[in-house]
């Protein structure tokens, strides 16, 4: 198979690779290897050539002599002209060594031929910028686990780190208008999925509330967010502004105190406005990770309608209309979501 397969490369003067891997557990994984090129009619093709174990430690050397193995088998060492690999230290090690191996017999052939993936940087991003507008990252929460909203101490000290701290008027905070965060609103929706999510009973209210609910269109149970995929925290966000009416009313069959209070009206928004600021980016991942033919154009295409839409949102706050249904930002809370933005 191995001599047929070297056919199809033996007129073809470049190819380029996309690498990818998967960890398992104590460091060690699997690597694919697709081969990319444009044959003699000027149609794109692909070819997965090979997954491999890493059977040693996972890291950019090893990456590197599996690689070169593989194209060595192949006969393509002196052809490969890019490759598409995340961003990640050890990917650039591995370009950095398989440069030194391929420019033997492929003099064009350097570190800078790594082209990074679209989707990672796409990924790294928003992943940055929801930790810097104070978001909690994925991760597992315990069922009744309770209210997760900060205390008056938390307040008072210095968090600069959140989308702005702004003002409800339907709640009282130590008799003036409670401060809203973005941190706590998602948090708490977060908590809400996951508690519906862990009991039968819940799901069962659930599904009913979804029933009676005439704007619902579906009753699925929202997912939970992971901390590796950021769009799966937009889809869980998505989802629950939706199905708001419905998860306020199963939140009244939480019997904890903690459980019992329900999102405000002024946070559903605040989550809603978030959402309609990471739905671009959602799109263009989707887009990206969907393409049959990725092409260069497309990337540069997609980075400058990002662009776009972010200059349009920082405009949106700088002219206090970035919120809809709540009080008008302040001057300081503007000016600090913009530079966050």
């Amino acid at each position: 198979m191995k001599d047929d397969v070297r056919k199809l490369w033996e007129t073809v003067d470049h190819v380029s690779l996309t690498v990818d891997a998967w960890t398992a557990e104590k460091g060690t994984g699997l690597l694919g290897i697709t081969i990319h090129w444009v044959d003699d009619k000027w149609a794109y093709r692909k070819w997965v050539l090979a997954i491999r174990e890493i059977v040693r430690k996972y890291d950019g050397k090893n990456m590197a002599a599996i690689v070169i193995q593989a194209l060595d088998e192949f006969g393509l060492r002196s052809k490969v002209y890019a490759v598409t690999i995340d961003n990640t230290a050890a990917n650039k090690r591995m370009m950095a060594l398989m440069a030194r191996k391929i420019k033997i017999g492929n003099l064009n052939f350097t570190a800078r031929r790594h082209v990074p993936c679209v989707a990672h940087i796409l990924n790294t991003v928003v992943q940055a910028a929801i930790k810097n507008f104070g978001v909690p990252s994925a991760q597992a929460v315990e069922p009744d686990q309770g209210d997760l909203t900060r205390t008056a101490e938390h307040y008072d000290s210095d968090q600069n780190n959140d989308l702005g701290d702004i003002c409800s008027a339907s709640d009282d905070y130590d008799g003036g208008r409670r401060p809203l965060c973005l941190a706590d609103a998602i948090a708490k929706v977060r908590t809400l999925v996951h508690n519906i999510r862990s009991s039968t009973q819940r799901r069962e209210i659930y599904r009913k509330a979804c029933e009676d609910d005439p704007e619902v269109e579906d009753c699925n149970m929202i997912v939970l967010d992971g901390p590796t995929q950021w769009n799966s925290t937009y889809t869980m966000l998505a989802a629950a502004v939706k199905k708001r009416d419905v998860i306020d009313k199963v939140s009244q069959s939480f019997r904890r105190k903690g459980l019992a209070s329900k999102m405000s009206k002024d946070e559903w928004e605040l989550v809603k406005e978030f959402c309609r600021i990471l739905g671009r980016f959602a799109v263009s991942t989707d887009h990206v990770c969907k393409t049959v033919t990725p092409a260069i154009c497309d990337a540069l295409f997609l980075i400058d309608s990002l662009k776009a839409h972010m200059e349009e949102v920082i405009q949106q706050i700088e002219d206090g209309q970035f919120f809809t249904g709540i009080r008008r930002l302040q001057e300081t809370d503007r000016a600090t979501m913009a530079e966050t933005c």
